[in-house]
Formats: structure tokens, C-alpha cells, sequence
């Protein structure tokens, strides 16, 4: 067993998880802007039977436990997270088309939460299958993306999933139907309040996409087309990607031009003069902090509501200690 002195015991993790457990990780590393303070506890796996296994343990030891992806979409805390986070590196991703199906029958594209969303695009284009090409240029994995309604396009999760397998937090393994994800814009009923903190929450493990057959050359373009706007568009330095929610029918990027933001900077952090609905951080890890991004979001709040009077929120999530 793993043997780690923990914040109130000894914690013992068994030997047939086949993990190892760390202390005082930074996590800065582990998310795209590059900023963040420790977690207390850090550990990957890359088995669903893993993650299982890792979540019932962390709950029968009252360890809290927070999932960790790509770490797009998100900003760590400068005090870190306190509990276990877990790096999500499940990666299967395989074509699910029944044996003797009827002729006409949509095939399915089955992929683990640790997959990277854009690279489960990809896998349904070499497979011939449409539906999932607006994801080519996100980033993320394909559990954040079930979590938030990820999109991009004119394509949303909710528009091929199917199913989605769920760890709840007493450690059950639950299959959870589109209507039980509850969408919305960029949310769903596995969406926790902010700030996150390690708790016993949820965990996507796995999801199925109802896809179907597709011109292989015609996909292939758009997905072409997707992925050189993106080039086009959105800035390559370290960034959550869109800082704030599109307000009905208008766009925060454009709002925060218009109030004058692109190029403001905060500490080491600054409005991309790309695209004003992103933050970057050009120095990377070291060179900003999580508080800069909260201040500089704050300015562009208030100075957003004070010049046009419109609220911007929040599409990122914050986590960790706040």
C-alpha cells in the first residue's frame, strides 16, 4: 500500500488500484492557463475500474476528491485544493455498431471521460460518422464537455448524446439518460455551484454519441474549415478559453472591444487583442496567478456593466479554495 500522512490520518491506498498517490502537487502544469496552487493530495489514473476504485476508496476514507481533465475551462485557486484530485487519463474511444443491426441503423462512438474531445472528433471522422466534427477545435476532455454542454459551431453535446455513465457520490454507477442531464446553454444537472471544492461529487466515466454515416470528404472539410477558424480567431497563448457567457443574442467578446478592454492586463495576465473573450497568460506557469485572472475579470465586469449595461457572467468555473 501507498502510505501518505494525511490531513487528519493516514491514508492507505491498496496496491491492486495500481496508483500512486502524491503530496503537494502543483497544478498549475495540469490546466491551460498555467496557473494555480497545489492540490493536497494528486493521483492519475488511466482505467474507468481505476477511477472507480480510487472515488469508493477517497469516499469510504472521507477524503474529498475533485476530477481533473484537460484543465480547460477552469481556474485553480492560488491556495490550491484541499482533498485528492484526480487526473482523469481514461482515454478508450471505440465505434459501437450492434452485430446484426438493421440497415440504416445510427451507429454509436463510445468514448471514456479522460478522452481529449477533440481527439473523439477526430476518431468519428476516421470513422466515416458526422455529428461530432464541430468539436474538432475544442479543448478539454470529453468529461468537462458532458458536464458543461460543451458546443461550438452551431453543435452541442445534447444534440448526440446519448447516454452517459455516471459515478454518483455514494459510489454507484448510474446511466444517465439525455432528459436526466437536464441541458441547457452550457450547463446540465451534473453542473456544480461555484466555487468547486473536492467533495463527493459525481463522475462522467464514460459516454455514448448516437452518430451517423456521413460523407467522408464532406466531414472532413468542415472539420477543416472549424479547426482554421479557430487558428484564425482564438489566441494560441495559455488561456481558460471563453472567459464569459454570450449574453442573448450578442457576443461578450464583442462587448468587451466595444468597452474598450483588448490589451488590458492585470499582473501577468491580459485581454487577448485576438479575442477580447479570452484571457492569456504569455509567460505561462510562474508568471501570473489565478488572482490576476479574477481581478482583470472583475475590471471587465464592472467596466462592461458601467459602459453598456450589460452583466457578463462567468463561463468559467472556479475551483478550489477561494
Amino acid at each position: 500500500m501507498t502510505r501518505l500522512t494525511g490531513i487528519t490520518q493516514t491514508l492507505a491506498v491498496p496496491d491492486e488500484l495500481g496508483v500512486r498517490l502524491r503530496r503537494d502537487v502543483a497544478l498549475a502544469p495540469y490546466t491551460t492557463m498555467k496557473v494555480g496552487g497545489p492540490a493536497d493530495y494528486f493521483a492519475t489514473v488511466t482505467s474507468v475500474d481505476q477511477m472507480i476504485g480510487l472515488v469508493r476508496w477517497a469516499q469510504a476514507a472521507a477524503l474529498p476528491y475533485f476530477i481533473l481533465g484537460g484543465g480547460s475551462n477552469m481556474l485553480v485557486s492560488d491556495a490550491g485544493i484541499r482533498g485528492l484530485v484526480i487526473h482523469n487519463r481514461c482515454r478508450q474511444v471505440r465505434l459501437e455498431q450492434p452485430p446484426h443491426a438493421a440497415e440504416g441503423t445510427q451507429p454509436c462512438l463510445f468514448a471514456e471521460s479522460g478522452a481529449a474531445m477533440a481527439g473523439v472528433a477526430r476518431q468519428s471522422i476516421r470513422d466515416g460518422l458526422t455529428g461530432l466534427e464541430w468539436a474538432v477545435s475544442i479543448p478539454g476532455t470529453l468529461g468537462g464537455a458532458v458536464v458543461g454542454n460543451a458546443g461550438a459551431h452551431g453543435g452541442e453535446i445534447k444534440d448526440s448524446l446519448e447516454t452517459a455513465l455516471i459515478l454518483d457520490g455514494s459510489g454507484q454507477v448510474v446511466a444517465f439518460q439525455i432528459a436526466d442531464l437536464a441541458y441547457a446553454y452550457r450547463d446540465s444537472s451534473l453542473k456544480q455551484r461555484q466555487p468547486l471544492r473536492a467533495g463527493f461529487l459525481p463522475v462522467v466515466l464514460s459516454a455514448t454519441f448516437r452518430l451517423a454515416h456521413g460523407d467522408p470528404a464532406e466531414v472532413r472539410a468542415r472539420a477543416e474549415g472549424y479547426l482554421a477558424h479557430r487558428r484564425r480567431t482564438q489566441p494560441a497563448e495559455p488561456s481558460m478559453g471563453s472567459t464569459f457567457v454570450n449574453p442573448s443574442g450578442d457576443y461578450a467578446g464583442r462587448l468587451i472591444e466595444l468597452a474598450g478592454l483588448k490589451g488590458v492586463r492585470v499582473g501577468g495576465v491580459e485581454v487577448s487583442r485576438l479575442h477580447a473573450n479570452f484571457l492569456i497568460n504569455p509567460g505561462g506557469v510562474g508568471k501570473a496567478t489565478a488572482g490576476d485572472v479574477i481581478r482583470l475579470m472583475e475590471q471587465i465586469q464592472t467596466t462592461v456593466q458601467a459602459r453598456l449595461g450589460v452583466a457578463l457572467e462567468p463561463e468559467v468555473q472556479l475551483v478550489g479554495e477561494w
